[in-house]
């Protein structure tokens, strides 16, 4: 069943029963631990590469001054060498820190290349390790004629041929919440044909739906292995496109049998938000924001905020549910976000920037629950708000009143079945129109105008579009 928190979980008399087989199993399987440990002594090369805009903005400037660089090792904790520059010289370099969140799975590292120049535009970049000098944009130091961004939450890994439900009922069918045919593969090759269009992605929540990987396999720790091949499917992307992330519902805990089982070796160490915040490095730091739990960055002629549906407010809901808990002292989060709307606000008013756009998990209903929220949206003018959670595509039809709400939470996702319909107004009387087709959406920013399009993964075609000029 779905739980209050909006995931699957399985009804406690079926975890009992897969918990015992889970450890049994477990147990047979330490000499094939041992070996995996030895075969991971000798990896070396690199993996799950990934960018994220990074770095204090130069003098008289706004944008971040240069990229996180994100990857992971199997075995090695010390600082990596990441060799850069202007040119495939590479005359610079950095060195990377690790972290790791459960033992023998690896570290995950992070160089941070700042201070890059304004006439730097490429930058190459190599991993000591690595074979590939890569590359990425730096953000633009002026407001550019235009830019683009690829928005949207609720992204699964694979599709169900490759990854069947394995977890039924009696019945045969999956337990709700689950569904016996789902892809996100269309969506993961779409953004392939897109990426040398998009200059950052920005998924806001719920990312590669890691939580739910064991209804493929239930008696096996999967949550880690399915984590790390999300990473490596998307590291065409994102090792040359910055991808900004929000935290989701998915991303709280592991709630596998074999978590709960062996909680002192995997749920515990899996719970709160632990990985999604040591896998992923967002600008919290330069911004004044608290982990990856909130943050902001400007781009261009556009300021983005992250913001934190999931805790640190009164309602919140995986606030205190005990896996999860809060991430700044009490009200910290809300200050912070008011306190970023007003100075967005009044950089707006200054002419240093045009549009304030606003991300986080949940859709509107939650944002009316927020303390303060849904108001100080409109006094420090923000432009829109997107969102994810629903498995489906939502947008409001008056595009004079700011800021306009938008659920882009349909890229696919093993509680996404297919759809056959394209694009439908809501009820009648409503101010919505909608879709629940497999979809992602671009976000194309210039000084006067915002045009947003939503874009069929299938077959690519235009299922929406709104522009909101000056």
């Amino acid at each position: 069943f779905v739980n209050q928190k909006g995931f699957f979980r399985l009804p406690i008399r079926c975890y009992i029963a897969l918990s015992k087989v889970a450890a049994t199993m477990l147990s047979i399987s330490k000499f094939i631990g041992l070996i995996t440990l030895t075969v991971r002594g000798v990896m070396a090369a690199p993996s799950q590469i990934h960018l994220s805009l990074g770095g204090e903005p130069l003098e008289g400037t706004i944008s971040p001054s240069g990229m996180y660089v994100g990857f992971y090792d199997d075995s090695n904790k010390d600082g990596i060498v990441v060799k850069y520059g202007a040119t495939s010289e590479l005359l610079q370099k950095v060195i990377s820190t690790s972290t790791n969140y459960l033992k023998d799975h690896g570290y995950h590292h992070s160089a941070l290349i700042e201070n890059l120049p304004c006439d730097a535009d490429t930058i190459y970049y190599e991993i000591e390790g690595d074979t590939v000098v890569r590359s990425f944009h730096r953000a633009p130091c002026e407001s550019p004629p235009s830019f683009t961004v690829s928005i949207f939450g609720d992204f699964g890994y694979l599709d169900s041929v490759q990854r069947p439900v394995k977890l039924k009922k009696r019945d045969g069918s999956p337990f709700h919440g689950l569904e016996p045919e789902w892809s996100a593969q269309y969506s993961r090759d779409m953004l392939e044909t897109m990426k040398d269009e998009l200059d950052l992605m920005w998924i806001v929540g719920d990312i590669g739906y890691v939580d739910d990987s064991f209804a493929s396999n239930p008696l096996k720790f999967t949550y880690e292995t399915v984590y790390n091949n999300w990473m490596g499917w998307m590291q065409n992307i994102t090792a040359a496109i910055p991808l900004m992330v929000s935290p989701g519902n998915h991303e709280s805990e592991c709630h596998s049998p074999v978590c709960v089982a062996r909680e002192f070796k995997y749920g515990r160490h899996l719970s709160n938000f632990t990985a999604f915040n040591h896998r992923w490095n967002m600008p919290s730091a330069e911004s004044g924001g608290n982990t990856n739990m909130w943050y902001s960055w400007n781009y261009g002629s556009a300021h983005f905020v992250s913001i934190n549906t999931e805790t640190d407010w009164e309602g919140a809901e995986e606030e205190g549910t005990g896996d999860s808990g809060g991430f700044g002292e009490d009200g910290e989060f809300l200050r912070w976000l008011e306190a970023d709307l007003k100075a967005a606000s009044e950089a707006k008013a200054r002419g240093e920037i045009s549009w304030v756009i606003v991300g986080g998990h949940r859709p509107y209903n939650t944002i009316q629950k927020m303390p303060g929220v849904e108001g100080w949206f409109k006094e420090y003018g923000v432009d829109i708000y997107f969102a994810g959670h629903s498995h489906s595509y939502s947008r409001t039809l008056d595009v004079k009143s700011s800021p306009m709400y938008i659920v882009a939470g349909g890229a696919g996702c093993d509680e996404m079945g297919p759809s056959k319909e394209s694009l439908l107004l809501g009820p009648v009387g409503s101010d919505l129109i909608e879709s629940d087709r497999y979809s992602t959406g671009v976000l194309t920013v210039s000084d006067s105008k915002l045009k947003w399009k939503l874009i069929d993964s299938i077959d690519g075609s235009t299922i929406d579009e709104v522009e909101i000029s000056k």
